[in-house]
């Protein structure tokens, strides 16, 4: 390791310790540093931050752990230890919002699961974030894929449109294709959020499904046409 690296990256977590803010600009830029440098001690303040009772420093911890290295791979064991030992647990916002992140990007097995048991979550944030990690049904185990399909489904009616574009985006992307999902696809192809109907439209186009023309020609005709519009025709 280089001799240097030591005292920048610790010139990193003082920054962030410093700034106590998980939303701002700056505590990202030190955190994107970090995991593109992913030494053995980055690993190690990381995995020790996840221990902290500061909700900031758990937070921190986890979101550098989710992405280490240049290929955001490296050290994939010690990573998913961590956030495995976290999931069944941890109960602040932010530091769930950090997991789920987690959880997605290092295909944690279990990681559905929780995934789906936050599904009916009170806050929006963290839903449109379920709807985001859950991973695309793509057949390989037919039982997560099961209720995977049924929570996104259950999404697709959420309050928040952002909920709504993000499970309808993952629906249309899936090769499920049956009657209930193309009635679902179809009801949001009436949805009053643009990218919902958007997405809507591209899986609709993706089966082949008839019913879906005449909406999609009417917004064609409007004066909002979207490149997935156009894409779907």
């Amino acid at each position: 390791m280089n001799p240097t690296s030591q005292p920048l990256e610790q010139k990193h977590w003082d920054a962030m310790e410093a700034s106590h803010d998980v939303e701002s600009e700056e505590t990202w830029e030190h955190v994107f540093a970090l995991r593109k440098e992913g030494t053995r001690s980055v690993l190690e303040k990381a995995l020790a931050w996840c221990g902290e009772s500061d909700p900031f420093c758990r937070s921190i911890g986890v979101s550098i752990l989710a992405q280490l290295g240049e290929d955001g791979k490296s050290y994939r064991d010690e990573a998913i230890a961590m956030i495995r030992s976290m999931i069944g647990t941890e109960q602040d916002h932010e530091v769930i919002t950090s997991l789920i992140s987690a959880v997605h990007f290092r295909e944690v097995p279990e990681g559905a699961a929780w995934l789906i048991s936050l599904a009916e979550h009170p806050s929006e944030d963290i839903r449109w974030r379920v709807a985001w990690g859950l991973p695309i049904p793509n057949v390989s185990d037919p039982e997560t894929d099961r209720k995977t399909i049924a929570t996104l489904m259950r999404l697709l009616v959420d309050s928040d449109p952002q909920v709504r574009d993000w499970a309808t985006f993952s629906l249309s992307m899936t090769d499920q294709d049956n009657e209930q999902l193309r009635d679902a696809l179809l009801e949001r192809m009436e949805d009053s959020d643009f990218n919902t109907r958007s997405e809507a439209a591209v899986g609709l186009a993706k089966r082949k499904e008839p019913r879906g023309v005449p909406k999609l020609v009417e917004w064609l005709k409007s004066d909002q046409v979207g490149e997935l519009y156009v894409e779907s025709a």
